[in-house]
């Protein structure tokens, strides 16, 4: 399983990095996009990484048919850049399309609403932000599956999100294991 992690300058740090860990633990191999000309991207609170690729680099040598799954992260800022992105949007449409998995948690699934994903979906996001969805029913619950869509509300949700996201791509055992191993709740 292969998973498209969306790379924005702005990302909230946690729903990348509590994800990216326990996917990886849980098998499935991660691939770091920046949506920028750049690698290197940085949170919303300073903290710098470098992407594995460029979002357009893998577009322009056609290897998005590589990837079973998108994931974007939150954080405000990160956000504003995802929604700015034509890429992206076209990039999620396409995922949608093929019925791979989309993942976006705290305000990220607005970039969802945005590309029109959620209107006939039930999802949830960052409290406040259900004012920018154009989604069939909105929910406070932490984590929301509809179809091969998972949303969820924020950093404080992030562990949950990655291992429903974990068990829905393979199996609960998995997620289960996963859970153990880091002495989750």
């Amino acid at each position: 399983m292969n998973v498209l992690f969306l790379m924005a300058n702005g990302f909230e740090e946690t729903e990348f990095v509590t994800p990216f860990d326990y996917w990886q633990r849980g098998g499935l191999n991660v691939t770091l996009a920046s949506i920028s000309d750049s690698l290197d991207v940085t949170g919303a609170h300073g903290l710098p990484i470098k992407a594995n690729v460029l979002l357009d680099d893998l577009i322009e040598c056609n290897k998005l048919p590589e990837f079973d799954a998108v994931c974007l992260p939150g954080g405000g800022p990160g956000v504003k850049n995802l929604k700015a992105s034509a890429v992206v949007a076209d990039v999620l449409k396409q995922f949608d399309a093929e019925g791979k998995w989309i993942f976006a948690i705290c305000a990220a699934p607005t970039v969802l609403s945005q590309a029109g994903l959620l209107k006939n979906r039930t999802c949830t996001c960052f409290p406040g932000c259900e004012v920018e969805l154009d989604c069939k029913q909105f929910l406070t619950d932490r984590v929301v599956v509809d179809g091969n869509v998972i949303t969820s509300r924020g950093a404080g949700t992030a562990e949950e999100f990655a291992f429903e996201c974990l068990a829905q791509v393979t199996d609960r055992a998995t997620s289960d294991k996963i859970r153990k191993q880091v002495v989750a709740r």
